[in-house]
């Protein structure tokens, strides 16, 4: 009995080990990308990239209210509402874009959240950023994936 209440300890005390460096790696992951996307410059001019983030927002049923490139680069969304279950909640977009020069980009997406009682959030939502980045700059997304697994590789071996 005692060989087995030590076997189910090592078991556990195992599971418990690798689940906790799989989400430091997860972590380590996501933290990687989040940092390489929010410091990205697209080497494309900013037509390029406003284009395929039109695009991008049109496929998520959002409905562009404004754009223009003559404020600085700003590209805004309607209201989209949501529904699920008994939450409502309702999102839209701003995307902000500079050019450093005539042949590169920086974007920056700025998500606001309101929810059913008209209190409103806003935070940068690079994971929008990264699904833009994945899409015109496919060479630095796998870079930047590449790089990140090797980060989270490194963060799963390390000793707790």
């Amino acid at each position: 009995m005692k060989k087995f209440f030590a076997l189910a300890v090592l078991a556990v005390s195992v599971v418990s080990i690798s689940g906790c460096a799989a989400m430091r790696a997860a972590a380590a992951r996501d933290k990687f990308i989040q940092n390489a996307t929010m410091q990205h410059t697209y080497q494309r001019p900013c037509g390029e990239v406003w284009a395929a983030a039109r695009t991008m927002l049109f496929a998520r049923d959002f409905q562009v209210k404004s754009a223009d490139a003559a404020a600085g680069l700003t590209l805004e969304t309607e209201w989209k509402t949501q529904s699920n279950g008994n939450m409502i909640t309702s999102t839209r977009y701003l995307f902000q874009g500079s050019a450093p020069t005539p042949e590169t980009c920086q974007v920056q997406a700025t998500a606001a959240t309101k929810n059913q009682q008209g209190n409103t959030s806003m935070n940068r939502d690079w994971r929008m950023e990264w699904d833009l980045l994945k899409q015109v700059d496919i060479a630095a997304a796998q870079q930047i994936e590449s790089d990140a697994k090797a980060a989270g590789e490194a963060a799963r071996n390390q000793q707790s």
